[in-house]
């Protein structure tokens, strides 16, 4: 059976190298284009796509869209069974999508219908969710819409951030992906329509949204520190100064300040509540705890 693979993140890693492990034939991998990384700017290859190149040794595409007629005459002549898709990042068009003969296959890091779209474990952790999971489904045209294969549940603890939960779910998805596969005939015949109540979007992250607003509760301020560490990262501003803030607790102490003061043990006021900074990383600099960065500038005050 002729595979292709479609991913982009360090998530979607788990489930390709899973599947070369197992010698599936996986004919193509597509991939999002090089981009700029780092302080540097420097143009690097997505983790899927140095896998697929260098140790699969299998073609890779990254294209920036599907929707060009080339890239369905591309595509068509890979002569695919299946395709699967994990956290890859581009629409597929619905020409596309019917070249399979047994269509595409999604792992999608959510319970489904909650948290569809580009930005799924982000949006549990900001959301104070108490569990997530996989879904693996049928896909079609809809954005997550498509019918539900199988489903596993996680639990998510207070401590929990993004990049613990990407690498138990991606690897939970490798897991599943594979259980899938093994049985497709029976996986796809038993897919089950999505219900109709609870659907809620998980949008695309940008770097304001990952900004600290101190007026928030700080709760909500923690839920955001775990959403988007260790990347994008969480930041705010010290004089001028960017800093990510990687690691965070709640303060036992609480202090009636503006939000965003500083205190001792670089405990910081919130609109509700404090919390205590454990790690960040200062613009151009490397991360360090919280409390060595406090100790090299006593000056500080208040963040914004």
């Amino acid at each position: 059976m002729n595979i292709v693979f479609m991913g982009t993140s360090d998530f979607s890693l788990k489930s390709l190298e899973a599947m070369h492990r197992e010698k599936l034939n996986i004919v193509a991998v597509y991939t999002q284009p090089s981009k700029p990384y780092g302080r540097s700017l420097k143009v690097r290859k997505s983790l899927v796509h140095e896998f697929a190149e260098n140790v699969m040794q299998v073609p890779v595409y990254t294209p920036k869209s599907l929707r060009k007629p080339e890239q369905l005459e591309i595509f068509a002549s890979l002569k695919p069974d299946l395709a699967v898709v994990s956290s890859y990042g581009l629409i597929i068009p619905q020409n596309i999508l019917d070249v399979p003969t047994h269509g595409f296959i999604n792992i999608h890091a959510s319970i489904l219908p909650r948290w569809r779209g580009a930005a799924p474990i982000q949006a549990a952790l900001l959301s104070g969710d108490k569990e997530t999971g996989i879904s693996i489904m049928k896909m079609d045209a809809g954005i997550d819409t498509g019918d539900i294969i199988s489903i596993k549940s996680l639990e998510i603890t207070p401590q929990t951030n993004h990049g613990e939960l990407s690498e138990k779910l991606g690897l939970m998805g490798a897991e599943m992906i594979l259980e899938t596969i093994a049985n497709l005939d029976e996986s796809l015949a038993n897919a089950y329509k999505q219900p109709e109540s609870g659907v809620t979007y998980a949008a695309k992250i940008s770097k304001e949204s990952c900004r600290i607003n101190w007026s928030d509760p700080a709760e909500n301020i923690l839920r955001q520190i775990k959403a988007f560490s260790p990347i994008p990262s969480s930041w705010s501003e010290i004089n001028g100064m960017r800093i990510k803030i990687l690691d965070a607790e709640l303060s036992s102490e609480d202090f009636s300040d503006t939000p965003g003061t500083i205190h001792e043990k670089m405990i910081v006021s919130c609109g509700n509540g404090c919390v205590r900074l454990l790690e960040v990383k200062p613009e151009g600099k490397n991360k360090m705890k919280a409390a060595d960065f406090m100790r090299g500038h006593q000056c500080l005050q208040h963040m914004g």
